[in-house]
């Protein structure tokens, strides 16, 4: 049979399965029996898959000697003609044999089309349809005038296209692009899925050539609806290329970077150049007013890439332009057309709607999650600018807009229209921070009336009045969409010219300072005691008072005449050309002068403060020296002249006395002698009242370990203490927390840097610590206090009933919470026993940390297969295909280098890897790496020995830490 039909050759780029229909064809067969004779095994047929008009058929070696010997051609012949003839190995059922697969669907099969009929007449003598394997350019058979179309389901539809000779004439366009542009090829599929969006969209009023030419090419009896999807690739055709060949222009995107000011753009009336010169590629002027308004789609992604990546041509910006993500591809045939109608004119039955190709259900559902969250966040606050780190009834919507920002060029096209109608400023290319201020202006603006920028916006606060100026000063250089909405509340280029910086109410906040002042004055008697860091009732005022002290002794910024007058009204000392702290003395002995009066023939023994009675004898000992205001300021509590000097008189009195007498007669310095006379003097009266009076039972030290004169303030700290924790169950308390107006957060601070300092001098801790312990055993923990916060955080979570398993992920690592609990869990065996033991009452154990840090973290599993590699061979340089207890550690090891190499080596599994083995990932080959342990193993094998000489040999030109590794384990040049 095979001699008597003859050759049957097989046309350049033929389906497999088309060049079996020619055979069959050619044998006056069908089909189904050439195939049946290529593929019987022992009278089966061993071919699997369902025969359709748009299959394809892969064969095995020995099916495919069987159709070398229908045809009578060489196998290298069909080879080089059949695309598929050797693409798949395919198995078959019935075990050894000639084995077929039929395979349909453009995912599998590479995109294909009818041969031109008249081509293949002259080709082959006979009008036998055929199909072959087209590229885009090959859709046209310029000589006579086909579009060659395809259609799932079907063979094929070869379209004449005669009366469009821009058709034809585009595709010499395409030709010569792809040969002369080596990126002509990705410009045309970034040009396809434009022209596929707007052939999806209403066209407007003022296209003319689409409808025209669908018309025109539409056969009789089709269905117009059915054509209109069926003939998308071929009515657009000739503006794809036109556009291809625009987008492919390296002086269109160095144009376009340069028109956008270095501004990514948010919708493209932004690039009205890149706009002007499409609508003037395409013959359509009015699509510019079309497409000012787009902020989503394929053109709007390709032009922000374009500015994104500055033109550049590097690989990584080059595959960022000619990505055409999935949401934007043109959607498959076979997913739209609707089926044809049946011979006897039943109407067509409706198909189920199919998902997006790369679009799951689960994507979907978790979309609409969040927007549902923004909705009712939009509802409460009037925008979508949250920031990263808020949360929304549990919801992590801070970090899901973000993501969703992040990847807003490749969404579907209506997530992007769903969120752009709840809020188009959604997606912005500038900082949520500055939208949400933004915001706070025009609400402001809507309050209290028109800005006012020439008068340094008086009616707004401090913070946002600087903010307004800021925005005038870099006017120009702001987004233009930014000036836009800067105009709305008022502030135009003029308006931005002519702002003037924001001034603080100065009267106002010094009136409120001396309100402090008078307060303070009132309840300690002066000022002296004021120091920077004095705090009264919330505001600053030892930073204040110091700021005006600074002003009146220098001429830098001189202070206001009513300030200070206002300031000598409440404390004549407030500001004494001494030092303060001789003041602060002053104010402690007149106060200890109140209590008791001064017997300076005593050297003020009987004082119960023992400093103020040595800082009197010293200002007695001194008193000549003293300036005359400060010798008013003792007279005023009776030290006058001549009491000091009868109180120095005595001291020196005496000091003559044996012990002093039997001290060495050395010649010192004047002031060690008067030091050492106020010494022995005071130890004389000591001992003689102790002699004279009779023993005073002693009175109980204070229980506390204060001074008598803290222990109020103590008291009071206390006090506020056990309220905070009755409110919030527990003391880790921020140090800036005010309670009451009580600086609890600094008293704590305070409390707890005292107990460490006596912990490192090796004191036993104050007895008064014990009150704070008893309140909450972890006020001062051996940890960081945010961690402390943060378990408290948890524990309330769990008292309050709200799901909770951290071994289910529950709550999600998304959330604040939860990736807390996600580094608590991964870092369980190395917290601090006590912590261990926190988190065991919130039920977290070793075993539940394990397993949320597998779920959390995938990678964890890997990393103790590294760990117990390393601790067996003491490296982690294994070859590809190693296998640890079943685990592909090689393969992975692998994966996590290339990672490393390409983004960065800063991931959590690479800080796990380098602290398992510093070099998992060194910067020089792994043979290298592998070589050297086992040459530090194995130093006398023969392969180690040639190795190490080799490095001997080469030491110059190895990498320095080689030569260090090589020092380690003694080989040197």
């Amino acid at each position: 049979m095979g001699g008597a039909a003859g050759r049957i050759a097989p046309l350049s780029g033929e389906l497999t399965l088309s060049f079996l229909n020619r055979i069959a064809a050619r044998y006056h067969l069908g089909i189904r029996e050439v195939l049946a004779a290529v593929t019987d095994v022992g009278g089966l047929q061993n071919l699997t898959g369902m025969l359709y008009p748009d299959s394809e058929i892969h064969l095995n070696a020995q099916a495919r000697e069987r159709v070398a010997a229908l045809c009578r051609v060489p196998q290298y012949v069909l080879e080089e003609a059949l695309p598929a003839w050797r693409r798949e190995e395919p198995c078959g059922t019935y075990g050894s044999g000639p084995v077929g697969r039929l395979m349909r669907g453009e995912e599998v099969v590479a995109p294909w089309g009818p041969a031109c009929p008249a081509c293949t007449a002259a080709r082959t003598g006979r009008k036998v349809p055929a199909r072959r394997y087209l590229a885009p350019e090959d859709r046209v058979c310029a000589r006579h005038r086909y579009w060659l179309l395809y259609l799932p389901g079907t063979s094929g539809l070869p379209v004449p296209v005669g009366p469009w000779p821009e058709v034809v004439a585009a595709q010499r366009r395409h030709v010569r692009l792809l040969r002369r542009s080596p990126t002509g090829a990705q410009a045309f599929e970034v040009a396809r899925a434009i022209t596929g969006s707007w052939w999806e969209q209403p066209w407007p009023d003022e296209e003319h050539l689409w409808p025209a030419r669908l018309e025109a090419t539409q056969s009789t009896g089709a269905d117009p609806v059915w054509w209109k999807v069926a003939a998308r690739d071929l009515i657009t055709y000739p503006e794809t290329v036109a556009l291809a060949r625009l987008l492919a222009s390296r002086p269109l995107r160095h144009r376009t970077v340069a028109e956008s000011g270095g501004h990514l753009p948010y919708r493209l009336g932004e690039l009205p150049g890149l706009l002007a010169e499409v609508a003037a590629q395409l013959g359509r002027p009015w699509l510019i007013r079309h497409l000012a308004t787009l902020t989503h789609g394929p053109l709007f992604a390709w032009a922000h890439s374009c500015v994104h990546t500055r033109a550049a041509s590097t690989p990584a910006a080059q595959r960022t332009l000619w990505k055409v993500h999935s949401a934007h591809r043109p959607r498959p045939l076979s997913d739209l057309l609707p089926h044809s109608p049946a011979a006897d004119g039943t109407p067509p039955v409706a198909k189920p709607a199919r998902r997006l190709r790369g679009h799951s259900l689960q994507a979907e559902e978790a979309f609409q999650t969040g927007l549902a969250q923004a909705h009712t966040y939009h509802q409460q606050h009037g925008h979508l600018a949250v920031p990263k780190e808020d949360a929304s009834s549990d919801y992590p919507l801070g970090q899901w807009l973000a993501n969703t920002r992040a990847r807003h060029t490749r969404m579907p096209a209506h997530q992007a229209a769903a969120l752009h109608a709840l809020y188009p400023w959604w997606n912005a290319p500038w900082s949520t921070l500055w939208q949400r201020t933004w915001h706070q202006a025009r609400d402001h603006a809507e309050a209290h009336g028109p800005l006012k920028p020439a008068r340094g916006f008086p009616t707004t606060s401090y913070s946002l009045g600087e903010w307004l100026h800021l925005q005038c000063t870099r006017y120009p250089s702001l987004h233009p969409e930014q000036q836009r909405l800067l105009t709305q509340i008022g502030i135009d280029a003029a308006a931005a010219a002519a702002a003037r910086p924001r001034r603080r109410n100065l009267k106002a906040g010094a009136e409120e300072a001396l309100a402090h002042a008078r307060s303070y004055a009132a309840e300690h008697g002066s000022l002296a005691s004021v120091t920077s860091t004095t705090v009264h009732e919330g505001f600053r005022l030892g930073q204040w008072l110091a700021n005006q002290r600074n002003y009146q002794r220098t001429s830098h910024r001189p202070l206001p005449a009513g300030r200070a007058q206002a300031l000598t009204a409440i404390d004549p000392w407030w500001c004494p050309p001494w030092n303060l702290k001789w003041q602060r003395s002053y104010d402690r002995a007149r106060s200890a002068a109140d209590i008791r009066p001064l017997h300076p023939g005593s050297s003020f023994i009987d004082l119960d403060d023992s400093l103020s009675a040595r800082w009197l004898r010293r200002q007695c000992s001194t008193y000549d020296e003293l300036l005359d205001r400060q010798q008013q300021l003792l007279a005023g509590i009776g030290i006058t002249t001549e009491v000091a000097r009868a109180a120095r008189d005595h001291a020196r009195t005496a000091a003559k006395t044996p012990a002093a007498a039997t001290a060495p007669e050395t010649k010192d310095k004047t002031s060690q002698a008067r030091r050492t006379a106020d010494t022995a003097a005071t130890a004389s009266l000591r001992r003689a009242r102790r002699a004279a009076e009779p023993k005073r039972p002693r009175e109980p030290g204070s229980r506390l370990g204060h001074r008598p004169d803290l222990k109020a303030g103590f008291e009071t700290a206390m006090t506020h203490a056990r309220a905070w924790h009755a409110e919030h169950g527990h003391l880790a308390v921020p140090r800036d927390t005010l309670h009451d107006d009580y600086p609890l957060g600094m008293w704590l601070l305070s409390q707890r840097n005292r107990a460490k300092q006596r912990a490192r001098d090796g004191l036993p801790p104050s007895p008064h610590l014990t009150e704070l312990a008893a309140i909450d055993p972890w006020w001062n923990p051996p940890w960081d206090l945010q961690w402390q916060r943060n378990y408290y955080r948890a524990r309330d979570h769990v008292e309050a009933g709200r799901p909770f398993d951290p071994a289910r992920l529950v709550p999600s690592p998304g959330t604040v919470l939860g990736s807390w609990i996600s580094r608590a869990c991964l870092q369980y065996d190395q917290r601090h026993p006590g912590q261990q033991h926190l988190l065991t009452l919130i039920g977290i154990t070793p075993e539940v940390a394990r397993a949320r840090t597998r779920r959390a973290h995938p990678w964890r599993t890997a990393v103790e297969h590294a760990k117990a590699f390393a601790e067996t061979h003491g490296h982690l340089a294994v070859p590809h295909d190693t296998l640890h207890e079943g685990f592909c550690l090689g393969r992975w090891l692998i994966k996590q280098r290339y990672r490393a190499n390409k983004t960065s080596p800063s991931f959590p599994a690479a800080r796990a890897l380098t602290a398992i083995d510093p070099w998992w990932n060194p910067p020089w080959g792994m043979v290298w790496q592998r070589a050297y342990h086992h040459a530090r193993t194995h130093p006398r094998h023969p392969a180690a020995r040639r190795w190490i000489h080799k490095q001997r040999r080469i030491w110059l030109l190895l990498h320095p830490h080689q030569q260090h590794l090589l020092t380690k384990i003694d080989i040197r040049a």
